[in-house]
């Protein structure tokens, strides 16, 4: 008799992990569940439309903007005889570009964008122009949570 009881004890024991570890099982599915239907239905049928911009000033300056880096580019297509100082149409362009920057009523985040663009653009043609704009870049002000013009 005692042979059988040892059995059964020993065959309990054996069975606890075992229904433990089809627990765990049971958790994790439930969980992998719960993540699947809170993700579901979360989001919109159609894609998001970029805003437009509202304010009509604001729309004028950003075409002459985009219009004066085209500028840029096109005057830093042309040869020039020294890097450092450029070609007079890249500096003219891009003396043009920092007056409509700095003069525009756009955000810090978007004049700092801004000036990304027009730096690419002249990359090796004007080390001097491109010094001119490092230094005209938001950075403090955006730094410090200053949003500027709406």
């Amino acid at each position: 008799m005692q042979v059988t009881d040892s059995h059964k004890d020993r065959g309990a024991r054996h069975r606890r992990p075992l229904q433990q570890v089809t627990d765990c099982y049971k958790v994790v599915v439930l969980a992998v569940l719960v993540v699947l239907l809170a993700g579901c239905g979360g989001g919109s049928s159609r894609p998001a439309k970029p805003r437009a911009c509202r304010n009509v000033a604001a729309q004028r300056a950003l075409k002459r903007l985009q219009a004066d880096v085209r500028a840029i580019r096109r005057a830093a297509a042309l040869p020039t005889k020294n890097s450092r100082l450029g070609n007079p149409q890249v500096n003219r362009a891009t003396d043009a570009f920092l007056r409509d920057v700095a003069t525009a009523p756009i955000g810090n985040l978007a004049r700092n964008r801004l000036i990304d663009h027009a730096a690419a653009a002249l990359t090796g043609s004007c080390e001097q122009c491109f010094q001119a704009l490092e230094a005209e870049r938001p950075i403090p002000a955006i730094a410090q949570g200053k949003a500027g013009c709406p």
